[in-house]
């Protein structure tokens, strides 16, 4: 199986350049093997945190203060 490589051109903040490469370096490898790297350890899908927070705040007739009254609401 041969690996199709595409080369792309990207522009970061100078402190975020600084922190590739000293990354790579102490990894011993490329800055670009080190980017793929981090991309690929990124989740492909939401987490189900994020889905959960995607219905924070709609909880019918909830107290705008719920998240500091939780144990109240919920275990009274």
């Amino acid at each position: 199986m041969q690996l199709m490589l595409v080369r792309k051109q990207i522009i970061v903040p100078s402190e975020t350049d600084k922190r590739i490469r000293r990354l790579a370096r102490q990894k011993g490898i490329s800055q670009s093997a080190l980017i793929v790297e981090a991309v690929e350890a990124l989740p492909e899908t939401a987490t189900q945190v994020d889905h959960v927070l995607a219905f924070s705040g709609v909880i019918k007739g909830a107290p705008p203060t719920l998240s500091e009254e939780v144990d109240e609401v919920v275990y009274r």
